[in-house]
């Protein structure tokens, strides 16, 4: 009975001993970054509709500013007051200091740019100072909210989106 007990706990061990190992080695890839969860951050943009993305934010670290290509699914057209904000996760802080928008290649004016139902347009966030100063591949992740009018109602409405990405 006792050679067998032995026996078990040999195997343990060398069991035990394995897999102790495979940590140390994972926990090791993980402390000189070669498995850094940060790689893996897909980059996505999120607007709901009625005024959605058409593809991901392009997130500028040179001139620390987010520019997002939307389209408009309101069923009329829309002007832009041209006022917002910009929400960066908690890793940086962000001066927000303007939103432009950019319509058929030409600068939107506030509040007179018509842009007509199924029309795209271009909407740059832009911070003045961005803290930290963000290095080239790392990860970002902020809220975006703007306003827009439309133009049969009058009405002005918010509009709230998320993106996440790298700076390039």
């Amino acid at each position: 009975m006792k050679r067998r007990a032995q026996a078990a706990m040999e195997f343990l061990m060398t069991y035990g001993w394995a897999i102790l190992v495979v940590l140390l080695a994972i926990g090791a890839l993980a402390y000189f970054g070669v498995l850094d969860p940060s790689r893996l951050l897909p980059e996505s943009t999120t607007f709901p509709a009625p005024i959605s993305n058409v593809d991901n934010g392009l997130i500028d670290d040179v001139t620390n500013s987010v520019e997002v290509a939307l389209v408009n699914n309101k069923g009329v057209a829309i002007t832009l007051p041209l006022t917002g904000s910009l929400t960066p996760d908690a890793g940086t802080t962000c001066v927000y200091s303007s939103v432009s928008a950019t319509y058929n290649g030409a600068a939107v004016v506030a509040n007179t740019t018509q842009i007509p139902q199924g029309a795209t347009f271009l909407i740059t966030f832009d911070c003045t100072d961005l803290v930290p100063t963000p290095a080239i591949g790392t990860k970002y992740k902020a809220t975006m909210a703007f306003d827009y009018t439309n133009t049969q109602t009058g009405q002005t409405r918010s509009h709230i989106g998320t993106v996440q990405g790298r700076y390039e």
